[in-house]
């Protein structure tokens, strides 16, 4: 087929400025109603968001000049349901039509927006964006989870980031939808497999990232689901939510561990800079250098000191005056002892002879004698203690007479003519 000859085709501007021509005619001016999303502020003072309806799910572009900006008594935000009045417009250099905002009204809370509160309530409740339950990040970690789209930008951020930070970490990546139907199911399959392969030691992790580039709210939907955050409160493993949205703070980012506002944060928070790291144990090596020379010159200094003392100059001499001290003491203790026996000799001859003295046979040495009965050691001390018949036996000075009783008279007289029979 050939073009006709009497066609004359449209320039895409031409084309689109009589679309925008049309708009402007038949809608000059609209009352719409929906929920903000995507809001910005530019550098100018416009405002941009996108006033989207639930459902059935539809969205429209939004510009809100600054002259008009000024005048507004609220601020706008994300999941505000407002009313406005505008004009359709086409926005030439992309060829999309458009609403230019000359009122704005808030009306409340949005679908989307009460739903996420109500959503983050419920997990505050569960006790999942409780600080105390966050643990700590690796400080050198070994191995790295990554979950994030494998043909966006992110992956390849975190992967390049990561190689020139800290090579020595092993990077995994597991692919996962980060947008649109289903993407929430996968992001939460995903971050749970790698929990139970750390669970079990055959694939030990010391974080998860999960990663994705900047977007709409829209987009980032898939991060405000509850399967994505019962995912990563039951991890086993830290986990850092990297979705690179700076304004809104997604309920992954309050589950997770630690929040990155890019992915390529989330390898900063993660992983030390190599060359600083080597600059610091440049630096810890260099001090310990130098405390280990200080310990050694006071070391040296201290053996120096007890080097020049006597006890190490002429050790013998200590060792030679104990001997003497030692000669000294036992010569002492010969004497003292040879003293003691002396004095416990002179004792001993003076008892000695203090009993020789009370002995009773000095006694019998001056007439008396000792009479005893044969076999018996108790001496007889009256007549009574005999009767006729019985053998006595008599001690004198010198020798011993053995008798026979053939009397026994009692009384003084008896007892002197008995004593003087014996």
């Amino acid at each position: 087929m050939t073009v006709p000859e009497n066609i004359r085709p449209f320039t895409v501007s031409r084309l689109n400025t009589a679309i925008k021509a049309r708009l402007e005619e038949f809608f000059p001016t609209v009352w719409v109603t929906g929920e903000i999303s995507n809001f910005t502020r530019a550098q100018s003072g416009h405002l941009y968001f996108s006033l989207i309806e639930i459902e059935p799910a539809s969205q429209i572009p939004c510009c809100l000049w600054r002259s008009i900006a000024l005048r507004l008594n609220f601020e706008p935000r994300n999941g505000m349901e407002v009313i406005l009045r505008a004009e359709l417009s086409v926005y030439l250099p992309r060829g999309e039509y458009q609403l230019i905002v000359q009122e704005l009204h808030p009306k409340g809370i949005g679908a989307a927006e009460l739903a996420l509160r109500q959503l983050k309530e419920k997990l505050l409740r569960k006790g999942y964006f409780d600080p105390r339950r966050k643990r700590p990040l690796p400080h050198y970690p070994r191995r790295i989870a990554l979950i994030a789209s494998p043909t966006g930008a992110a992956i390849r951020d975190m992967l390049e980031l990561l190689g020139k930070r800290w090579p020595v970490a092993e990077a995994i990546v597991r692919p996962s939808r980060v947008q649109g139907d289903g993407a929430a199911e996968e992001l939460a399959t995903a971050i749970r497999q790698l929990s139970w392969l750390h669970h079990q030691g055959s694939l030990p992790l010391d974080a998860i990232v999960l990663g994705r580039g900047g977007g709409s709210s829209e987009d980032l939907a898939a991060f405000n689901e509850e399967i994505v955050a019962d995912a990563i409160y039951e991890s086993s493993v830290p986990v850092v939510s990297a979705v690179g949205h700076e304004i809104d703070v997604s309920i992954a980012d309050l589950v997770a561990d630690a929040r990155a506002l890019t992915p390529s944060e989330a390898i900063t928070k993660l992983c030390p800079d190599r060359k600083t790291f080597n600059e610091e144990l440049l630096s810890f090596e260099a001090r310990l250098r130098e405390t280990i020379n200080y310990r050694l010159v006071l070391a040296r200094q201290r053996l120096d000191k007890f080097t020049d003392r006597p006890a190490f100059r002429k050790p013998f001499d200590r060792l030679r005056e104990l001997e003497q001290k030692l000669d000294d003491t036992s010569l002492r203790l010969q004497r003292a002892m040879a003293w003691r026996f002396r004095l416990a000799r002179d004792q001993v001859n003076t008892l000695a002879q203090q009993l020789e003295s009370l002995s009773p046979l000095n006694v019998l040495h001056r007439g008396y004698t000792l009479t005893q009965k044969p076999g018996s050691e108790q001496l007889l001390r009256s007549a009574t203690d005999v009767q006729v018949g019985d053998l006595l036996r008599t001690r004198l000075a010198s020798g011993q007479i053995f008798s026979r009783v053939e009397a026994v008279a009692p009384g003084d007289h008896a007892q002197l003519s008995t004593s003087g029979a014996s």
